[in-house]
């Protein structure tokens, strides 16, 4: 009994999802053929790939060079956060909120640790996440949603970048001052030792990243991707198998089997019809919040008459929840590995974070709704 009670407060997350995922089976029109192909597995193959590279990164002191070079460029703990924030805030709009969260917040994490400042891991990996959301929005390329709207209405590209440069214009504005709150404590570092990398094999994890940003672009088959992934790995360091996050993975999967049934369910269906050609904004941004933006974007683009409210309802509904946004997951999973962490404290800061970015920004479009 003990040893269930200790899995289950382990893995809250984890036996939450299994659960709930379990109870959407029982809805009505769900079979088990469909509930298989609601997993979207070229997501799940890619986030293993990206985390077997990270991994690899790590373990040859890439990202020990990354974060000690930080602190050449700063000073403070506000200028350190900002620096991680912010790199997360333009990165992502080319290689995707998921691909820089992946490789910035354990950075971010290492960091704080090392500086024994684990009180600001909190809130910087929380205003990460956002920064992570709401950058990627700008482009086409920045996110799943944005790819699958760009592509499905045959936007031109300096139209899709007329519709989303105002929120993430304010977005950037809004993290400036959020990160103001952050104290300018001096930074207190030990002598920090030279990290030693070796050429080839950074060389090579930096070739394995290209590919996969490269699959990420869909200029490469994810397929290809694992077929010259996985035999790399396995010959070079197969240890590197072990490292990746397979709960990670597994939330995914009853996440993915979760919301593919919500999406058959007759009340989600009606409401769309109903409300989604006058409303797109506020309906995408809501239905965000239960089933994620993604799949809230491929549920509501074909009752849509407009879609360039759906594109800004989307990815401002990526604010709000820990599931409003997927990527928010990696997130808190790289949190709550961390010794001492606090997973519920998390959710409640990560959540007040993202409410007041989101108040903002509704506020905004009740104003102004011809931008933002």
């Amino acid at each position: 009994m003990n040893y269930f009670f200790h899995l289950f407060k382990s893995n809250t997350d984890l036996v939450v999802s299994f659960f709930l995922a379990l109870i959407s089976c029982l809805i009505p029109k769900t079979d088990p053929l469909n509930t298989v192909l609601s997993i979207n597995y070229e997501i799940l193959f890619l986030l293993m790939c990206l985390m077997m590279v990270v991994a690899g990164f790590r373990k040859i002191g890439v990202l020990d060079g990354i974060y000690k070079g930080c602190f050449k460029f700063v000073d403070n703990t506000r200028s350190l956060s900002r620096i991680f924030i912010f790199i997360n805030f333009f990165i992502s709009m080319l290689i995707t909120n998921d691909v820089s969260l992946i490789v910035f917040v354990p950075v971010a994490i290492r960091a704080f640790t090392c500086i024994n400042r684990n009180d600001l891991i909190i809130p910087v990996v929380s205003m990460q996440t956002i920064a992570a959301n709401m950058g990627s929005m700008l482009t086409p390329v920045g996110n799943p949603q944005n790819l699958y709207i760009y592509s499905y209405f045959h936007y031109q590209f300096t139209d899709f970048i007329f519709v989303t440069f105002p929120v993430f214009a304010v977005c950037f504005i809004l993290l400036y001052v959020a990160t103001h709150f952050i104290d300018k404590s001096s930074l207190i570092i030990d002598t920090v030792q030279k990290v030693v990398i070796p050429k080839k094999k950074a060389v090579l994890f930096f070739v394995l990243f290209i590919f996969c940003l490269l699959c990420v672009l869909r200029v490469i088959d994810i397929y290809i991707l694992c077929l010259i992934l996985f035999p790399v790995c396995f010959i070079s360091d197969r240890k590197l198998f072990l490292k990746v996050d397979y709960k990670l993975l597994l939330l995914f999967v009853f996440l993915f089997i979760l919301v593919g049934n919500l999406s058959k369910f007759d009340l989600v269906s009606s409401l769309a019809y109903e409300f989604v050609s006058e409303y797109e904004y506020f309906v995408s941004l809501c239905l965000s919040q239960i089933v994620s933006n993604v799949p809230a974007t491929v549920m509501l683009s074909s009752f849509t008459s407009d879609p360039d409210p759906l594109l800004v309802g989307v990815n401002v509904g990526g604010l709000g929840t820990i599931i409003a946004s997927m990527a928010s997951l990696i997130s808190f999973k790289y949190y709550v590995k961390i010794d001492g962490a606090k997973p519920l404290y998390y959710l409640k800061k990560f959540t007040k974070y993202n409410l007041r970015f989101l108040l903002v920004l509704v506020t905004l479009h009740f104003i102004f709704p011809s931008y933002f």
